[in-house]
């Protein structure tokens, strides 16, 4: 009893001592397994917070660029309007998306460190561009940037409180002389040609009629003529007046040109994805203004030297014609200064841009003798397209530039007070001898063709002409008929209602930008140049009236009588026969081009077919 006793006592004894051991190596398998699985966790945990920088390890400065790479990817995926950044700069580190619990504190020096570079690395991409009223505006590179330092206006006038101050500082600007400039406009041309090189299109584009092929040359005759005539009517007898002006061959010498800048309408950002963004500033006018008189200088053997002003307010006509008259008045002695003014208005800014120098004159502050051009580019001279305020086109607008929007209808109605005094700036400027020129695009979007070109008033020292675009591959036939109108109208006669009647046709689509590439092209300033300044001072011609004759909008257009086309081309064809020289191979080349004509367009095949009856009869 007592050995079996012992013998289950040391068995007992074993099995303890084995659960022991076994229970010892449980638990170190137990603590090995949470050591383990603690290790695991701090590695993951490592892997995901932020690395600290060391220059001397390349595999902690590749995770350094893979986290900025993650940090860049989020920030893509944010909506921030339009993004002026391109794809290949560092996106700015956003600290607000950190964690400041879950960064050790032997990561916090990398944080700083990474959002320094960051900070650093933004900076430097603002320097590269940067966004302005919601379109992307990029600065010139600085090896660029003294071959366009003087390319951009000397002065920016914005709409805003009026600051005498500010005003005063603004006029006391530098001048740029094309001596010096000279390098700089062949750097500018050459840019331009190699951007449109890519894409060139089927036809150049085109600017028609020029001068040289409408005016005649002033000579001796042309002398004695109009001698006769001032005699003639200071006898008191009656005279018809000059019809055109003369050319000449040696342009009027200047040496000191302001170059004014007027922007017109600017879409609402609702409708910028369909019509494209407002690329027409007033800034754009002014640097194109100036590369056309530099080259127009070298070409005539000038030197001169060229001040810039950017005037740039949106809203309603006359309060921007208030404004910018407040901000120019204390500009006087610099306007003095210059010898030669150019205007480059586009769209609304054309009337702004009349109103504004009769208004300018009328006060004294431009000199009665002073040599003044105004370029008109898509003016809105007796309004938009009939029928385009009842669209759907207007309730994209917010009820302040609805406003101004709908008052460029106004012109439509000859007896608004819009016209009137429209009419009233055109005649005071006439009789001051300024040189007007109208410039219309033929498939302008927004504004027809005898809107652009004014075709309700004739002037000597009005001149009409039309920008077509090469890229739309216009039918020669339309073009020549538009060339002939103008022409007609240049001369002082008329075309017998053609431009109005086929404006409505030659419309382009909304998004095609006819209205806006006619202010790209130097051939438009540089015909408006050459009108101001190689035309004789008439007299006579200053003393005449403007001609004006309104007309009802309401009968033009798609509902018109598909009778009153060929009857105004049978009236157009035998005035150029009669009134234009060699004529008769103009019409030649008419009938001619109608044959060959093969329109696409349902509203073009229209017109065809109501001037099929022409050649027969003719």
């Amino acid at each position: 009893m007592a050995d079996s006793f012992r013998k289950m006592k040391k068995v007992s004894s074993q099995v303890f001592d084995e659960a022991q051991n076994l229970s010892r190596d449980t638990q170190e398998e137990i603590v090995t397994g949470v050591e383990t699985l603690s290790q695991q966790k701090g590695t993951e945990s490592s892997s995901s917070a932020t690395p600290a920088p060391a220059a001397t390890l390349p595999a902690n400065i590749d995770s350094e660029n893979q986290e900025i790479s993650n940090i860049k990817t989020r920030r893509k995926s944010s909506w921030a309007f339009w993004s002026s950044d391109n794809g290949t700069e560092v996106a700015s580190l956003n600290t607000e998306e950190i964690d400041i619990n879950a960064i050790r504190p032997d990561t916090v020096e990398s944080i700083d460190n990474k959002i320094t570079n960051e900070e650093n690395l933004n900076a430097e991409s603002k320097q590269r561009s940067y966004s302005w009223t919601f379109w992307s505006t990029k600065n010139s590179k600085p090896e660029d940037l003294k071959s366009t330092e003087n390319d951009m206006p000397n002065e920016i006038l914005q709409g805003g409180s009026l600051d005498s101050n500010q005003l005063l500082d603004a006029v006391k600007t530098p001048v740029t002389k094309s001596s010096e400039v000279k390098h700089q406009n062949k750097t500018i041309v050459k840019k331009r040609s190699s951007k449109f090189s890519m894409n060139l299109p089927n036809k150049s584009n085109l600017v028609t009629p020029k001068i040289e092929e409408t005016l005649p040359l002033f000579g001796t005759h042309t002398m004695i003529f109009n001698g006769y005539k001032r005699m003639k009517k200071a006898l008191g007898y009656f005279d018809s007046g000059e019809l055109y002006l003369h050319r000449k061959i040696e342009a009027k010498i200047f040496k000191r040109v302001l170059i004014i800048g007027v922007h017109g309408f600017f879409p609402t950002r609702m409708i910028r994805p369909i019509i494209g963004e407002p690329t027409g500033t007033s800034m754009k006018f002014a640097q194109v203004g100036e590369t056309a008189v530099l080259q127009w200088a070298k070409e005539n053997n000038m030197n001169v030297e060229i001040q810039k002003i950017a005037l740039e307010k949106e809203g309603k006509i006359f309060d921007r014609v208030d404004f910018f008259f407040d901000i120019l008045k204390n500009s006087a002695n610099d306007i003095r200064k210059a010898d030669f003014i150019f205007v480059c208005a586009h769209s609304q800014g054309t009337p702004v841009g009349v109103m504004l120098i009769s208004k300018l004159l009328e006060y004294g502050i431009i000199d009665k003798n002073k040599m003044i051009g105004i370029l008109g580019m898509a003016g809105i001279n007796i309004g938009p397209f009939f029928g385009m305020d009842k669209t759907l086109f207007l309730r994209a607008y917010s009820a302040i530039e609805n406003a101004s929007l709908l008052e460029l209808f106004q012109f439509q109605n000859f007896e608004s007070l819009q016209s009137r005094k429209y009419m009233e700036a055109l005649r005071n400027l006439v009789a001051h001898d300024v040189k007007i020129t109208f410039v219309g695009s033929i498939d302008d979007q927004l504004v027809p063709l005898y809107s652009s070109t004014a075709s309700h008033i004739h002037h000597p020292n009005i001149f009409k002409s039309v920008y077509i675009d090469g890229s739309t591959n216009t039918p020669d036939f339309v073009a020549r008929i538009v060339k002939l109108s103008c022409q007609l109208q240049n001369i002082g006669f008329t075309d017998h209602g053609v431009v109005r009647e086929i404006s409505h046709a030659l419309a382009g689509p909304l998004t095609g930008g006819g209205h806006s590439k006619i202010y790209n092209d130097l051939q438009v300033y540089k015909m408006a140049l050459d009108f101001t300044l190689k035309t004789e001072s008439s007299v006579i011609a200053i003393q005449q009236p403007l001609k004006f004759k309104p007309f009802d909008i309401k009968k033009f257009g798609i509902n018109s009588n598909p009778y009153n086309l060929p009857w105004c081309a049978r009236g157009m064809f035998f005035e150029v026969l009669r009134k234009i020289p060699h004529g008769d191979n103009e019409i030649e080349m008419v009938f001619k081009e109608f044959t060959d004509w093969q329109p696409e367009s349902k509203i073009l095949k229209d017109v065809k077919y109501r001037l099929n009856g022409i050649k027969a009869q003719l």
